[in-house]
């Protein structure tokens, strides 16, 4: 049974996908190296006792928590396993969250296996960080597959609970425009943004929830500052791995506003939907899943390393969707986005060309190629006339 499952890719990308979090987890727990972990648990700790979410507490971990209130209670029930199960179990919750999202996606059940392949590297990079991405992009996943069902009550739930989280869920409102039920939609966000803005409350008081959503805020406008740092010209802040950093890294623009880029890079987004006739088509729907996915990593100045996961997840969807037989523009492009993104962050690269690749931010070269290609596609391509191999299209 066992090596049947490693001679077949449809059973082994599925056992490496869960393995390898829970893998990452122990170590992580082995080697003392549970920061990240401390961070997310400390948010419940501190709400409960009515401390500052926001403010250093270096006895208990470095760095500062950027997760909103909400973000307490859904770790709640680790703050109560022991490390030594709960960073595995975390680890394997942010997996099957982004797996059941993928298993969604309308690909045909022989070739999901193609979908993990590629997000892999990337969803185990985020593993060793304790990270939270892979949930993140699962909620965006999963607000598109409920509009798509017009169940705009879950599709809107998915959304706001990643914008309490993240705030990178919010980009699933966009998806508002291929709803059935636009005005059932708009109510349905207002409802579970004051159920989710509420819902903290019930472990703390409220004027503490309040305050501590300003201090959030607060804490995400330096923490954007914080980012861009710079010193001599060259990055030293091992985030900003994004389109803005990588021009004011690689081209000597250390000054240079985020607004800059996204401005621009919002108008392009935004401009695959007014092709109005597209709407109906799964390709059209699928394409722009897959840009907002990158979209919201390589825009960002709080993308590091281990946020790729989300952006790479965007690049496995864009790839499905192509017209087949696969051109070879689109194979040099998903090489290089597993080369110069996922693998430079694995030890088959030495240390000190990861940390170029890092700090220079060109590891997100490559997913702003894709998008752009992306974007380029949503505006021009007929996806009413491509076949694809991999996707259900009816």
């Amino acid at each position: 049974m066992i090596l049947s499952v490693f001679k077949d890719k449809r059973k082994l990308f599925p056992f490496l996908w869960f393995f390898t979090p829970a893998l990452a987890g122990f170590l992580k727990w082995r080697l003392g190296e549970v920061n990240n972990y401390n961070i997310f648990t400390g948010v419940y700790h501190h709400l409960i006792e009515g401390l500052n979410l926001y403010n250093l507490y270096p006895k208990e971990y470095f760095d500062s928590n950027h997760y909103g209130p909400l973000f307490s209670l859904i770790i709640m029930p680790f703050t109560y396993i022991p490390n030594g199960i709960g960073i595995p179990l975390w680890n394997c919750l942010q997996a099957f969250a982004l797996y059941k999202a993928l298993t969604l996606l309308p690909i045909k059940p022989a070739y999901q296996w193609i979908l993990l392949a590629i997000c892999l590297v990337d969803l185990n990079t985020s593993s060793h960080s304790v990270q939270v991405n892979p949930t993140v992009v699962a909620f965006i996943i999963f607000s598109w597959h409920f509009v798509k069902k017009d169940q705009v009550i879950w599709a809107t739930l998915f959304v706001m609970l990643g914008a309490f989280v993240k705030l990178y869920g919010i980009v699933g409102l966009a998806f508002w425009v291929f709803s059935e039920s636009k005005i059932k939609y708009i109510a349905y966000c207002f409802l579970w943004a004051i159920v989710l803005f509420v819902l903290p409350m019930a472990i703390s008081s409220p004027s503490f929830i309040v305050q501590s959503y300003l201090d959030w805020y607060n804490s995400l406008v330096h923490k954007n500052i914080q980012n861009q740092g710079v010193e001599n010209g060259m990055g030293t802040s091992m985030q900003d791995v994004s389109l803005m950093g990588l021009v004011r890294r690689v081209g000597g623009f250390p000054q240079l506003s985020n607004l800059f880029f996204i401005i621009p890079g919002f108008i392009l987004q935004v401009m695959p939907l007014l092709r109005f006739k597209q709407y109906k088509n799964i390709l059209f729907q699928l394409r722009y899943l897959a840009s907002l996915s990158i979209f919201v990593v390589i825009f960002s100045s709080s993308s590091e390393s281990p946020t790729f996961i989300i952006a790479v997840t965007g690049v496995a969807i864009w790839f499905i969707t192509q017209d087949f037989p696969i051109q070879k523009w689109v194979w040099v492009l998903l090489i290089t986005v597993t080369v110069v993104t996922s693998l430079t962050a694995t030890d088959i690269f030495p240390d000190w060309l990861r940390m170029k690749i890092i700090l220079y931010s060109i590891k997100a070269f490559p997913c702003c190629l894709v998008w752009f290609a992306c974007i380029y596609q949503l505006l021009f391509d007929e996806t009413s006339e491509i076949k694809t191999l991999w996707i259900n299209q009816d």
